[in-house]
């Protein structure tokens, strides 16, 4: 009987539910139909005609521009208003002696008594009241001046003016305690980003993203930027831990937009960027790289008549030259948003095709999103989210290590068998040039991002948010090698395939009331998550024939093949409770159980609290008389983080195959225990404390924002390995301890604001320190070993920071112009062991800054925006093998390590670089005379734009705009670019540069 009562109300309820969906989705699409054609608000009451008097005006900023897209309301007769338009016009049928709100986002909003005016002229006042902008937070928003966490905000008016091609690029240098580190100039390429520090040591310290209320399992990869209203950073365990297992590393919640009330906005948006690389290195031109070669290897080398040939130009090679160009890059994007008041709608485009500063090296970003809102009752809400993209990069593995080492002095290929020549003199890799053009890779990503919200109001304050989502992540790549790139070269093939689908179940339950003096938030959380990864590979060599490349793996005489599948999964329960004494005394509690498949037993689930208090000075009797301070609010937070960011079934016991002759050539295969079952094993976790004050003055022109904190990660998921005569592999364990801690500040402020002129600049500055507290018992672990350039290059050991280098230390030359290295001893040597080598240096910087500012002034606006960082080196292994003859490059490229080489200067005392020809010159590139000060200031950007008002042109409103991105870098660093490095933590191996990149855009507001 009770069963069958449950199983009732269950189906009831379910029949209820489906009715609501479909009700919802007829209502989405009709909705559409009725915004398209009347432009949102019905502008026409129910009431009698002949009742109405017609209302027109004009709203203008205070500089007297027009304000596009205002909303004009009938007080207390909701479905009754419209929109300006682009020259700021209106107008509106009104009931007598009605009073029209008039709003703007940004703006204050306005009550106008109409009277017995027909014709009104509105002039909207800026909003300076920041205080009371809401920002999201994890699981819901808050307004700004009752934030007790430590979080960061960038609204979209900060860089919508700018040419952002990747949402990274949106962080650096915005957010204090944000690091954004640019890993690859090349279009699609790495970016490193920290907050408050890297906390792991064998695992990921990258964020976690959060889109639009869903997990974003591919980082900020396939989103537009223009589809971004804000973004917020959690950084303090109070506002992290909400995330729980998942927001050690801090967290970025991304905001896209929605569409607003009134009648359709169209928006398109073109730019064409012009890019060149910044710098390049001072090589040897063919005829003096000859010179050299007949100078210190014999002078029959190369031969009088090619020498005389490179001399007069008709030989000779400039591989910077031929292997880079102008860059091309075309960026189109087109949005359309409107609605009424209980359908709203955006859709929007963009078409991005980006030819790099490398020969055919391609990328291209297609991009689709479709955010609909509808009030489906008074009672439901429902919010639909659909991204989908589509990234295909070409030829976007560029070894520029080997291009800038390639012999200049020699012929290019076999013109009768059109093969590819490798460097008779030099480098010992294939033909840079010939693998450009004979060979090709293709790598396509692609994104499919849904979600879907019902909002349900229950009763008076409390609502119950029902959200499913999904992420599916498909990434197919293809690669063709010629037997034209090389002499000798075998042909092959490769395709594979990955493929990831995430889900996610979230509902949140919120009771928001206020009673009186008191403000209280209180949340409920239960979510679930699963994630699953496929990958498919092919691979084959000697093909038959070269016609079909990469297409047809039954050209290839010899195959092999792989496939794997793996899986992991959440559940998460949340509570979080938010009160508040008259908006002077505020606190927060949050606690956050996680469970995972990745642990085993008991340990399978980690707790993670935290607490803040917050208190606003400003707002006591005895600081609200002074009238000086709009806020002046004191924080301080505690809270624990987790982190589970291991391999899937790691902590169980795993064979792996292996093959093996048994003295015979015939493979058998076997298998092995490589990682050991380890159920102990539990989560990684970080303590965090923070210290925060937030001020506000001068009407809210002037804010501030300071933080001190505290980021202790314990109990580190560490791998060890198990040495090779007790059988090798590997298990984990909870060891070591890792410690951040640091100072951030952040000042924003409006110090012209007048008739038409309005300057308003924001800077930024975070200190970081890293300090390796524990190795899980040992005394120090190697990393980045180069073994044919002197070995290890970078070491953790305790009371240094992560990113620490290894090297030896340089000290000048001996006698003969060998090179002096210093032993541990204090002796000097040109043959250095092991044991002298010395910690120093660091690869991440201490200091990050960033300088953003926006005037406007008419119709004529500009931002200029300067990123800085200091305090960290990068080791220029580039540098090292242009300058050295050892390892895989065997003789110099540079033209100063020949010209100002012990060699070549008559005062010994002016040599930079050793001996080229004493047989005791040792080039080692783990030594500091490699490790170079990375401190740099970039302009990263610099834009103006003019509007041309609709009212001159009669079809839209029109921006045109010019903007430079990395316009000039100040920097000590010898290499192409101090930001970037392709290995280890801060190793310049031939990494891809930024490059400077002119844009030219044109934007239309129709």
């Amino acid at each position: 009987m009770t069963n069958t009562f449950i199983n009732g109300i269950k189906n009831a309820t379910f029949k209820k539910l489906v009715k609501i969906v479909m009700l919802s989705v007829f209502l989405l699409m009709t909705g559409i139909g009725m915004a398209s054609a009347n432009g949102g608000y019905s502008q026409e009451s129910p009431e009698p005609a002949q009742s109405k008097a017609r209302i027109t005006g004009t709203v203008v900023d205070q500089a007297g521009e027009p304000v596009i897209g205002a909303n004009i309301v009938e007080k207390d007769v909701a479905s009754n208003g419209t929109i300006t338009g682009s020259d700021g016009n209106f107008s509106l049928n009104v009931s007598p002696g009605a009073t029209l709100v008039v709003s703007y986002i940004g703006y204050v909003t306005q009550e106008i008594a109409v009277g017995n005016r027909t014709q009104l002229q509105i002039v909207l006042q800026e909003d300076l009241q920041t205080l009371e902008e809401v920002v999201v937070i994890g699981y819901g928003t808050v307004r700004k001046s009752d934030l007790t966490g430590s979080v960061a905000s960038v609204s979209d008016k900060q860089f919508k003016d700018q040419p952002v091609k990747r949402v990274e690029d949106i962080l650096q240098g915005r957010t204090p305690g944000v690091e954004v580190t640019t890993l690859s100039g090349i279009p699609g390429g790495d970016v490193k980003v920290r907050i408050r520090g890297t906390t792991s040591i064998n695992k990921s310290s990258d964020p976690l993203y959060i889109v639009d209320g869903i997990v974003s399992t591919s980082g900020l990869e396939g989103l537009n930027p223009s589809d971004i209203q804000s973004i917020e950073v959690l950084k303090d365990a109070s506002a992290t831990a909400i995330y729980g297992s998942r927001g050690a590393n801090g967290v970025v919640l991304v905001t896209t937009r929605k569409g607003q009330e009134g009648k359709a906005q169209i928006t398109v948006d073109a730019a064409v960027g012009v890019s060149n690389i910044i710098k390049k290195y001072d090589l040897l031109s063919a005829y003096e790289y000859a010179l050299a070669l007949n100078d210190i290897w014999g002078s029959t080398t190369v031969s009088a008549a090619d020498v005389e040939a490179y001399r007069n130009g008709t030989k000779g090679i400039d591989w910077q030259d031929i292997m880079t160009q102008t860059g091309i890059s075309q960026d189109y994007k087109l949005s359309i948003s409107g609605g009424n008041a209980k359908n709203r709608y955006l859709v929007s485009g963009n078409m991005l095709d980006i030819s790099a500063i490398t020969i055919t090296t391609k990328f291209q970003r297609a991009q689709l999103r479709v955010n609909l809102d509808t009030e489906v009752a008074p009672w439901l809400t429902l919010s639909t989210k659909l991204n989908a993209s589509r990234m295909h990069g070409h030829n976007t593995g560029v070894d520029l290590m080997n291009v800038i080492n390639y012999s200049p002095a020699m012929e290019m290929k076999n013109e009768e068998t059109g093969v590819y020549n490798r460097d008779p003199y030099n480098a010992v890799d294939n033909n840079p040039y010939g693998g450009r053009i004979v060979n090709y890779n293709d790598n396509y990503r692609y994104y499919l991002n849904g979600n879907l919200n019902l909002l349900f109001r229950i009763v008076d304050g409390l609502t119950l948010s029902v959200q499913g989502g999904a992420n599916y992540y498909h990434n197919p790549n293809y690669s063709f090698t010629s037997a034209l790139a090389a002499p000798g070269q075998i042909n092959g093939m490769s395709n594979g395939s990955g493929m990831n689908i995430y889900w996610q179940n979230t509902n949140n339950l919120t009771y928001q009331k206020t009673f009186g003096d008191h403000s209280l938030t209180a949340t409920a959380v239960w979510e679930a998550s699963n994630s699953n990864w496929t990958n498919l590979s092919i691979s084959g060599s000697n093909l038959s024939n070269e016609v079909v490349g990469y297409w047809n793996i039954s050209n290839a005489a010899t195959r092999s093949e792989g496939n794997d599948y793996s899986a992991e999964s959440i559940v998460s329960g949340i509570g979080r409770l938010m009160y508040s004494y008259k908006g002077r005394y505020m606190l927060t509690g949050t606690f956050r159980a996680d469970g995972s498949s990745k642990f085993q037993g008991d340990n399978k689930w980690g707790y993670f609290p935290s607490g803040a208090l917050a208190w606003d000075v400003a707002k006591e009797d005895f600081m609200s008389d002074l009238n000086l301070f709009q806020q002046l609010k004191a924080r301080a937070s505690f809270g624990i983080t987790g982190n589970q960011d291991i391999g899937r079934y790691s902590t169980l016991g795993m064979l792996s195959t292996t093959s093996y002759g048994w003295g015979t050539s015939s493979p058998y295969t076997g298998y092995w225990g490589n990682s050991f079952a380890t159920p102990n094993v539990r989560w990684e976790k970080t303590y965090q404390y923070d210290l925060g004050v937030d001020l506000s003055m001068l009407d809210s022109r002037l804010n501030f924002t300071f933080d001190w904190f505290l980021k202790d990660s314990k109990d580190l998921l560490f791998q060890k390995t198990v040495p090779s005569y007790n059988g090798g592999g590997s298990f984990w364990v909870n060891q070591g301890e890792v410690k951040n801690s640091g100072v951030e500040f952040s000042v924003n402020t409006t110090p012209v604001n007048r008739n038409d002129l309005r300057w308003e600049t924001t800077l930024n500055a975070s200190y970081v320190k890293n300090e390796i507290v524990d190795l899980a018992g040992s005394d120090f672990i190697l990393q980045t070993v180069y073994s044919n350039y002197g070995g290890a290059m970078e070491i953790m050991k305790p009371g240094y920071p992560l990113g620490s280098f290894y090297l030896y230390q340089w000290k000048g030359f001996d006698d003969a112009g060998a090179n002096l290295y210093q032993q541990a001893n204090g002796s000097l040597t040109t043959s250095p062991m092991a044991d002298d080598q010395v910690v120093m240096g660091q690869s991440d910087p201490k200091w990050t800054f960033g300088w953003n500012n926006m005037v406007s002034w008419k119709n004529w606006s500009a931002s200029v925006f300067i990123n800085a960082a200091t305090g960290h080196n990068r080791l220029n292994m580039t540098r090292y093998a242009l300058a050295s003859m050892t390892g895989m490059y065997r003789f110099i490229t540079l033209r100063d390590a020949y010209y100002k080489g012990w060699d070549k200067v008559e005062n010994k005392a002016d040599a930079i670089f050793p001996s080229n020809t004493n047989s005791d010159t040792k080039y080692y590139g783990n030594s500091d005379f490699w490790l170079e000060n990375a401190s740099f200031l970039k302009l990263k950007n610099i834009s103006i734009a003019y509007r041309i008002p609709k009212q001159i042109v009669k079809v839209a409103d029109i921006q045109l705009s010019v903007s430079a991105q990395n316009l000039f870098i100040l920097t000590k660093y010898k290499g192409m670019d101090p930001e970037v490095y392709s290995s280890g933590a801060g190793v310049d191996y031939g990494a891809y540069p930024v490059p400077r990149t002119v844009t030219f855009g044109a934007k239309l507001d129709f």
